[in-house]
């Protein structure tokens, strides 16, 4: 009977003990998956295949972790920036290399893209407001300025994979007009990433995008509704030596991308074959833009070797189907 009392005394500690234990280890598998050496896991595999299969329970697991840890902004942005990539790399852009035979499965899959761009954006936008209380209102409210200014530094990776995602929602369906309407959130979000970190060649890849392929309608929207940005963007273009022409940016960030990856990474290339050649329907700078994506060695880099065999498999899926591009003789 005494040991029974003991045992029932001693219940509400051995209880506590377990759960404390248990949020210790999802504390500890969340920092770990959050951290860059956790990205790294995937984005430096050789396999595209066998990460493309893997993702879909690894994201899951990361919203079991962010379930049970509902305050970590740094695994609500790690579990965004999953999905962003996932959405991009293994969804959305195989659907784009499908046959026109294919339409159905490729409308199927943009749609689905969309959704988890979506859901990729939400969290994001959720590791921001976790860190700054406010920042989700003062966002949607239009009160771009107040909201920008609450980012630092450590930010900036967060708020620039947020405007990707968005971006990312809107090129899967250009005719959702509600969406179009808020992408000067999206261009917000991704030059206040630049402010941060000028060094991330990412942001400038993307920045080739928002210049050269989005409406000048959506930056306009933007620098309207923020004072501070608009001042930063002609601050920073004129201390890059950037005009005020979109070629002369566009160029600029082109440059930018290949200084900061080393010439290591395809994405550049392709983003200019994609975004300005085939607009300006320059077929051998197409040629040219894709020809040196594929002649990069994915070695040479291998924290981004995923990365760099997934766009060179798109450079020669373009390269190859180059006759869908160009209206004239190529």
């Amino acid at each position: 009977m005494k040991n029974f009392k003991l045992l029932l005394a001693l219940l509400p500690f051995v209880l506590f003990s377990c759960a404390s234990v248990k949020k210790s280890a999802m504390r500890s598998v969340a920092d770990m998956l959050s951290s860059p050496d956790g990205a790294s896991v995937f984005t430096s595999d050789d396999d595209p295949l066998l990460i493309r299969d893997a993702l879909p329970l690894a994201l899951k697991l990361y919203e079991i972790l962010l379930s049970y840890d509902e305050e970590n902004a740094d695994l609500a942005a790690a579990t965004g920036q999953n999905f962003a990539m996932y959405a991009g790399a293994f969804v959305q852009m195989p659907a784009d290399m499908l046959d026109d035979e294919f339409w159905r499965e490729a409308e199927a899959a943009r749609i689905r893209a969309k959704k988890l761009y979506r859901r990729g954006r939400n969290y994001l936008l959720q590791a921001l407001e976790l860190r700054y209380e406010g920042f989700s209102r003062a966002l949607e409210a239009g009160n771009y300025d107040d909201a920008v200014s609450m980012l630092g530094e450590n930010d900036a990776q967060t708020a620039f994979w947020a405007g990707l995602a968005w971006l990312g929602m809107a090129s899967t369906d250009p005719l959702d007009i509600e969406l179009a309407a808020s992408l000067d959130k999206a261009v917000l979000l991704i030059y206040r990433s630049l402010e941060l970190d000028d060094e991330n060649s990412g942001i400038h890849d993307a920045l080739i995008q928002v210049q050269n392929a989005l409406p000048s309608a959506v930056t306009a929207a933007m620098r309207e509704r923020s004072p501070s940005m608009s001042a930063f963007m002609d601050e920073y273009y004129a201390r890059a030596g950037a005009g005020a022409d979109t070629a002369s940016r566009v160029q600029y960030h082109y440059q930018r991308a290949l200084e900061l990856s080393g010439g290591k990474s395809p994405s550049p290339h392709i983003t200019m074959a994609t975004a300005v050649s085939i607009k300006e329907q320059d077929a051998a700078a197409y040629r040219d833009y894709l020809g040196k994506a594929l002649a990069i060695d994915p070695e040479e880099s291998p924290d981004t070797r995923l990365l760099t065999i997934i766009y060179q498999r798109k450079a020669q899926w373009l390269l190859d189907n180059i006759e869908n591009f160009f209206l004239t003789d190529f």
